[in-house]
């Protein structure tokens, strides 16, 4: 059977996490060979450039975005550097978590996704920031890769209300900026390359919506 990448996007506290685990427990149970994994910006050369940059002020920390600038001159100069750094942890963990492992026979679930790394470069820190947007080649080349192969692509989405009470749930990222949400929510439904499928989960129980992508996906990929 060939392998298949299924990516799951959506705005913060929609509950990707929670699908993922439900699926790949699912899989496992059929005795599918998966693995899952998590793309998107700020990884941990560009973590740690941003954490020298808190110790000499060209930073701040804060809770909802990670870390907003202070110096925006700074931050301006090594916005392409952070970029780079970025480059080189997603194409690494790329690599070992979703390139080998697909060869290997295994299906990967992705969380988040490379698209979310575009928005964060093209749209998020630029909107939230004030920077140049920035479209690094090589996420295209990896997006380009992905549509080469068998691939699923679900996008869940809730109300802001339901989405804020969901949030107040779990014990990290829950007061998020609503501009930053309203921006993924806006970019999420623009978006369709290939094998999309959107799923708006207001009202539904997790149980539910983990039948209904079950069901949704049976028709791209023979998993389930």
């Amino acid at each position: 059977m060939t392998p298949s990448i299924i990516s799951f996007m959506g705005p913060v506290g929609v509950g990707k996490s929670t699908q993922i685990k439900l699926l790949q427990d699912r899989l496992k149970s059929k005795k599918v060979k998966t693995v899952k994994t998590f793309i998107k910006s700020n990884h941990i050369f560009a973590h740690i450039t941003r954490r020298l940059l808190i110790l000499v002020g060209a930073y701040e920390n804060q809770d909802d975005l990670g870390v907003i600038c202070i110096n925006k001159r700074i931050v301006e100069r090594l916005y392409p550097v952070l970029i780079l750094l970025d480059a080189v942890s997603i194409t690494i963990k790329f690599f070992f978590t979703v390139y080998i492992p697909f060869h290997m026979g295994f299906n990967v679930l992705i969380e988040e996704g490379l698209m979310m790394s575009l928005f964060t470069y093209t749209l998020a820190n630029p909107k939230i920031r004030g920077l140049k947007p920035k479209t690094p080649p090589f996420l295209l080349r990896l997006i380009n890769w992905i549509l080469k192969q068998k691939h699923v692509n679900i996008i869940l989405d809730a109300e802001s209300k339901e989405l804020i009470l969901r949030r107040k749930n779990r014990n990290y990222r829950q007061n998020e900026s609503p501009e930053y949400v309203d921006l993924q929510k806006k970019w999420l439904k623009q978006l369709n390359y290939g094998n999309t499928i959107f799923l708006e989960t207001t009202n539904l129980p997790i149980i539910q919506v983990h039948e209904v992508i079950v069901a949704a996906i049976e028709k791209y990929a023979d998993l389930v």
